[in-house]
């Protein structure tokens, strides 16, 4: 009796391990997700690391308009928020310098809210400089869906309400360079320049794609340290971004990537500041917000340095950009 009873519980367990293994054989795990966590920070961001689909996926879709260019016509387009775009009459040649005419799609975007800066990834610095701003525009034009430029001459009339106005406002414009996004002061004062009412900006330009209209934030014996952020091993500047949003002021700064210390930081900001450090990250699909609001300036080490602990939450793209709509 006892022999058989071993026989019948070995056979049991036999079976058992047989079907635990044919279960481990066929595991899958979840799809997007890491298999380990990768913690290694980067001399050279990519286009493959995950902080670029990132950033292409927070992008703002801009406004598509059409016009058409006839010979004495200024053409002209009004998008919500009552912004209004004039183009000089035959304003556009194609990129070996012919004459284009016909129905031209114009591709639109103002930025005015700081969060709309982040997701952007248009940060308020000229070369390392603090900026506040009366609003970041985007103009692109195509004919048949191929990039057309501005003819010799040409030049567009940008018109939008901004209260209150700022009289210090001047003209920047934007530039991709190897450090990043940055904003170069406008040197061609004889074709851009901007007219400011109490109510009103209207820049004119012969530039497109980015501009701004900016002044650089007054530092003359301003007391000022750096901000930055730790965070868990597994953000790092392969996966996650972070930014410094300041609450009285249009100025958004970008916490740039500080490898050998793994963290992000900024350069020397102006003390007693409200701000908001704001940290996005992806990670395998999922997404990630971490945010703390700081005084700037307080806290501050040896080096001059405010460092703010974060851990980011994992949330979704939509929670993201309804927090960032509130900055």
């Amino acid at each position: 009796m006892n022999r058989k009873f071993i026989t019948i519980l070995s056979l049991a367990g036999t079976l058992l391990f047989t079907a635990c293994q044919k279960d481990i054989d066929v595991f899958v795990p979840d799809a997007g997700q890491l298999n380990a966590a990768d913690t290694a920070w980067y001399a050279t961001i990519t286009s493959t690391m995950p902080v670029a689909t990132l950033q292409t996926n927070l992008l703002i879709e801009p406004v598509r308009d059409s016009f058409e260019i006839v010979s004495s016509t200024a053409p002209s387009v009004l998008i919500n928020g009552g912004i209004q775009y004039t183009f000089s009459p035959l304003c556009c040649v194609s990129t070996a310098g012919q004459v284009v005419t016909g129905k031209i799609q114009v591709e639109l975007l103002i930025i005015k809210k700081k969060g709309d800066m982040v997701l952007m990834n248009k940060p308020t610095t000229s070369y390392g400089n603090m900026l506040v701003s009366a609003g970041e525009l985007f103009v692109r034009l195509k004919k048949d869906g191929q990039e057309v430029q501005l003819a010799p001459n040409a030049k567009i009339q940008i018109r939008y309400v901004d209260l209150p106005t700022n009289p210090a406002m001047k003209l920047f414009f934007g530039q991709e360079l190897n450090t990043g996004f940055n904003w170069a002061s406008n040197t061609d004062t004889a074709n851009n320049f901007i007219y400011i009412t109490p109510q009103v900006y209207e820049i004119v330009t012969n530039h497109l794609h980015w501009i701004n209209l900016d002044y650089f934030y007054d530092t003359t014996g301003v007391a000022r340290s750096t901000v930055s952020t730790r965070l868990p091993s597994n953000y790092t500047n392969a996966n996650t971004t972070a930014f410094l949003v300041f609450k009285e002021i249009r100025s958004v700064l970008r916490m740039n990537a500080d490898v050998p210390e793994r963290r992000f930081i900024t350069g020397k900001v102006p003390n007693n500041k409200t701000a908001t450090v704001v940290v996005i990250s992806r990670q395998g699909n999922d997404y990630f917000l971490g945010k703390e609001s700081v005084t700037t300036g307080l806290n501050v080490n040896a080096a001059g340095n405010q460092n703010v602990n974060i851990t980011p939450v994992k949330t979704t793209l939509a929670d993201i950009k309804t927090y960032l709509a509130t900055l």
